[in-house]
């Protein structure tokens, strides 16, 4: 059997969102000319595609747009700087600098110097969330009530109940109504919102929608595939709502799957791969950048995360070195932080960002080798990120880094 022909590139980009989109733009900038972009989707532009409301682009552009537009001037400045879009690409595996994608004309393999994987994140559906009741094709997340109504221009059903109550489970309250869908409430099983608790009030008030937190237990009601409401438990009492669809919204996950399988130095913790201050792996020829590295943030944020990507990428072509790490060993009350790996030979973080699993109030400790070297005091919630200042101090080789969470 004849060998694979493999197309070689200088760096492969997988996902076309703001993190993917901005480094190949940053990449070219630099001089970079062979740069190729893959996506499974039928269109570059990531998750901003099919967010109707405003808010995109403001720190990237200086003006305020909605996501389509947003999504379509990053595809356009790509264009315009040369960059080379795939679409329909899904990424199978990754052996060495082998990359093997699926396309509609067959299975291709590139071989890449640099590799930045920009996969995103996904909210987590019901079948992870242990909901039980009926089965049902009205049961979605909030980005597939968005692909219907921004995309394809129709309302999936008439009522919804919403269950999440993360900044993503805002923005399907206005897609719904937007569509003219009524939601008969916002579901929560924390004691509180997942977002500022003056939003609570907020929604009840102008939204007209009721917030149920403190939830023990939520069924899904109907008969064969047509729901007919939610019952929940609080307090040990019973309440049903009436509705046709239910939307699952929030606790965003990492596309973590390549890099399980395919990547060094998985984090099972957060679902992704440790990285350096320069979104390196353990393999230096591999970066992550974006949502791919711990669910969910802002498109501005992964925006300039992977333009960060970039410059990294580029000086590592253009001064190749081995790589030396150190782990910084994390608390299980943290959920994530970045980075998670120093580079001995870099330049050390000017931040260190994390978020916690709970409400948070306390004092973090950061030791190097068992010694205290700085103190913060946190007062945080899930939603939000904490970002502290890196210590001054230098780490050597066979040091040890520790994030210890103090609670009150």
């Amino acid at each position: 059997m004849s060998e694979p022909s493999i197309i070689d590139i200088d760096v492969a980009i997988v996902g076309a969102g703001p993190s993917g989109l901005s480094a190949a733009i940053e990449l070219s900038k630099l001089g970079q000319k062979n740069v190729v972009v893959f996506d499974r989707e039928a269109e570059a532009g990531g998750v901003p595609r099919h967010c109707g409301h405003t808010g995109f682009g403001i720190a990237e552009f200086y003006r305020p747009m909605t996501g389509p537009d947003y999504a379509t001037k990053l595809v356009e400045t790509a264009h315009r700087h040369g960059v080379t879009l795939m679409p329909r690409f899904t990424l199978l595996k990754i052996e060495e600098d082998v990359l093997t994608f699926s396309t509609p004309e067959g299975i291709k393999h590139y071989r890449a110097q640099r590799t930045l994987l920009a996969l995103g994140a996904r909210e987590t559906p019901r079948s992870s969330r242990l909901v039980s009741g009926i089965r049902s094709p009205d049961i979605i997340t909030t980005g597939a009530l968005q692909r219907f109504v921004y995309l394809h221009e129709r309302a999936p059903f008439k009522k919804a109940v919403v269950i999440g109550s993360e900044a993503v489970s805002f923005s399907a309250l206005m897609t719904c109504r937007h569509a003219g869908i009524e939601v008969a409430a916002m579901i929560e099983e924390a004691d509180r919102i997942q977002m500022f608790k003056p939003l609570k009030p907020a929604a009840e008030t102008f939204l007209k929608v009721p917030i149920h937190t403190s939830v023990e237990h939520i069924v899904i009601e109907g008969e064969g595939k047509n729901i007919s409401g939610v019952t929940i438990r609080k307090n040990g009492t019973e309440t049903f709502i009436e509705c046709d669809g239910v939307i699952f919204s929030g606790a965003f996950t990492p596309e973590g799957s390549i890099l399980q399988t395919d990547v060094p130095d998985f984090n099972l913790r957060n679902h992704s791969s440790n990285v350096t201050q320069n979104y390196q792996t353990t393999n230096p020829n591999i970066f992550v950048a974006g949502n791919a590295l711990r669910g969910a943030l802002t498109a501005f944020k992964c925006y300039f995360e992977g333009r960060d990507a970039a410059r990294a990428i580029h000086t590592s072509l253009q001064t190749p070195k081995p790589l030396r790490t150190v782990p910084i060993e994390a608390d299980e009350a943290i959920a994530w932080q970045t980075p998670s790996l120093i580079d001995l030979d870099a330049k050390h973080p000017r931040l260190t960002t994390l978020r916690f699993h709970q409400s948070t109030r306390g004092t973090l400790l950061t030791l190097l080798n068992g010694r205290e070297v700085m103190r913060t005091r946190i007062d945080a919630v899930p939603f939000l990120n904490v970002t502290l200042p890196w210590f001054d101090q230098e780490v050597k080789e066979g040091d040890r880094v520790e994030l210890v969470y103090q609670e009150e």
